[in-house]
């Protein structure tokens, strides 16, 4: 049950005066007794408990303890570490501490692990997300060479879900993967619905919605039909998260307002108030200040009846953005100052992020220039570095899906040589039989075959989609931008609809090459490729057309709407600094700018973008003309 019991101490951690382990009476239960409870505890029926019945059978193995018996003893604390009795992190953390050195004592890997696994959620509660990684990752290490296969496939869960929220999609994806396989080999032959929410979690927050949706959607009907309330509420929030972070805003605050009401329907006042927040952030999106402060307000009483602090940091931050929406700046930057020690302890950098570029705004509303612009700047690199790490997590998702390909296929290549091999032996015992076995071999190789066609032709997919992109920079080829413009072109033609084209080419880049060599040269472009990417609108394609000339497609966008999107990526540009090169080293680029005219070619609309970029050279560079 250890994958569902990180989220019940997360819903159940609070400020209060923890349960104490009781000591068992004499004679209240039998080792037979709690053997079978523990089984049941730890075993593969655990993976589908509630947290209540986790609960229960806890506080059963606590009667049915025998007196006396450490051995028993040792593994009643690997996981009585892990009931939602500890209202105290702190006091849970000091069981759990002394659960690990008892367990150690006695060479007893398995309770060592079931209580690191406790470990890592206490750390988690009172230190952040960063540090309890470290935590699960001793427990992976610990259980990856033994035979405790589902304990180990647990692990890779719990570790997965941590590298998730701190942005490691890719990791996350590979220990999800690897617990599959692992509960797999305990046994297990159904999935896991916690496991795959969680895959379903990482999917959201790669940007990848709609395999999410599927995911979350499947669960809460799996959910409603076990009458699992606990897990349709959790997944109905997830939805409006990822209904949030797609603009499908109705459906989010339906999710929303659905999780609220079931909780409360099923006496779950943790999970409404968790609801509520959510539904706040919807709220302000969609610019009702009010009812939003009016949410956060009972999400807030119903947190402190509970006496849980869990969601501060998110309650603080959607606060503001409510009271900056308002117009009451002061009030919200008082808000988002107390909420960012929360953010930065537990090291979650998308809602850093946030913070920096809400608090921005509201500086600059009072008129605090300069501490808008900080601000704004380091919203700007932890977006940029968000934004890269994003890239570079679909880059490694793709190696891991790849590699995880490539060692299916020789499992599959070997066991058929295995079949092949038997099958010859099988022949020369049982000459009458050579027909058939003829025909299985030819069945193996036209299997074979047909994998190594399909293999090749994946290969040859690979290679077209390295061919649209530049390697250096990481924009589109000239060739991909040069398709997706005469596509935009076609379709903005046949639904008249508006098409803008960006030409931009970096000033005196030659400058750059010629005093700093082509290394930095090469880095100038990178950056200043990342810079302009973080300006974008999502639907903006951006490609490489020659040296340091590039080219955007701005798809429907009239010329009013692409010059406003020139102008931040002109401002993008002068703002870029290099200090890996040169501190003082600045950048400028010349853009032109042209509306598609009905009929016209691509060609030809490129060619007038280009006239609008020679006379921004002409007129002194580092501005934009159409």
């Amino acid at each position: 049950m250890k994958g569902w019991l990180l989220a019940a101490l997360l819903a159940s951690a609070t400020l209060g005066v923890p349960a104490q382990p009781a000591t068992a009476p004499a004679g209240a239960g039998g080792a037979a007794n709690f053997d079978a409870v523990f089984q049941q505890v730890t075993g593969p029926t655990s993976m589908d408990m509630t947290f209540e019945a986790y609960d229960a059978d806890l506080d059963r193995l606590r009667v049915l303890l025998p007196p006396g018996d450490t051995a028993r003893d040792l593994r009643f604390r690997s996981v009585y570490c892990g009931s939602s009795r500890w209202k105290d992190p702190a006091r849970g953390l000091a069981y759990t501490d002394d659960a690990i050195r008892r367990a150690k004592a006695a060479g007893d890997t398995a309770s060592e692990a079931r209580a690191l696994f406790c470990r890592s959620t206490f750390v988690m509660l009172l230190f952040g997300t960063r540090q309890s990684l470290a935590e699960a990752d001793k427990m992976v290490t610990l259980l990856q060479n033994g035979t405790e296969r589902q304990l180990y496939a647990e692990a890779l869960m719990l570790r997965g879900g941590l590298y998730s929220d701190l942005g490691e999609q890719a990791k996350a994806l590979m220990d999800f993967q690897r617990a599959r396989a692992g509960f797999r080999a305990a046994g297990i032959d159904h999935e896991i619905d916690f496991l795959l929410m969680k895959i379903a979690v990482t999917y959201r927050r790669i940007g990848d919605f709609a395999q999410a949706e599927r995911y979350f959607t499947h669960s809460v009907a799996r959910g409603q039909d076990a009458q699992d309330w606990d897990r349709v509420v959790s997944d109905l929030i997830q939805l409006g998260y990822l209904y949030d972070e797609s603009g499908a805003l109705a459906k989010s605050r339906e999710s929303f307002e659905r999780a609220v009401a079931l909780s409360l329907q099923h006496k779950n006042v943790l999970d409404a108030a968790t609801a509520r927040v959510g539904l706040a952030s919807t709220q302000v999106t969609q610019g009702e200040f009010e009812a939003a402060l009016a949410t956060l307000a009972q999400a807030q009483a119903e947190f402190k009846s509970e006496q849980s602090n869990l969601h501060d940091d998110m309650l603080l931050l959607v606060a503001g953005q409510a009271l900056a929406g308002k117009g009451q700046f002061q009030e919200a930057l008082l808000r988002y100052r107390q909420a960012l020690p929360l953010i930065q302890k537990d090291g979650n950098d998308r809602y850093l992020a946030l913070l920096y570029k809400a608090q921005s705004a509201s500086e600059e509303a009072l008129g605090r220039t300069a501490d808008a612009l900080a601000d704004f700047k380091r919203y700007s690199e932890l977006q940029t570095s968000l934004q890269g790490k994003m890239r570079l997590e679909q880059s490694r998702l793709l190696e891991y899906e790849y590699e995880i390909r490539r060692r299916d296929f020789e499992n599959r290549r070997l066991r058929a040589e295995a079949d092949s091999r038997q099958q010859q032996v099988n022949a020369l015992q049982r000459v009458r039989h050579w027909q058939t076995l003829a025909l299985l071999l030819g069945a193996v190789l036209a299997l074979m075959l047909a994998w190594l066609a399909w293999r090749q032709w994946k290969r040859s997919r690979r290679l077209r989609t390295l061919a649209m992109t530049d390697p250096l920079t990481g924009a589109a080829s000239r060739l991909a931008i040069e398709k997706i413009a005469d596509r935009a072109l076609a379709t903005a033609q046949q639904h008249g609809a508006p098409l803008a084209v960006l030409l931009l080419d970096l000033d005196h880049f030659k400058q750059v090459n010629d005093g700093y060599g082509h290394p930095a040269g090469d880095a100038v472009l990178r950056d200043t490729v990342q810079a302009w990417q973080t300006q974008l609108r999502g639907r903006d394609a951006l490609g490489r057309i020659g040296g340091e000339e590039f080219a955007v497609v701005c798809i429907g966008a009239t010329q009013a709407q692409a010059l406003v999107i020139a102008h931040r990526l002109l401002e993008a540009t002068r703002t870029l600094r290099l200090p890996g090169i040169d501190p003082a080293l600045r950048i400028a680029t010349s853009i032109g700018v042209a509306e598609a005219a009905p009929g016209e070619t691509r060609e030809a609309l490129f060619a007038r973008a280009d006239a609008a970029l020679y006379r921004a050279k002409q007129r002194g560079r580092d501005r934009v003309e159409c």
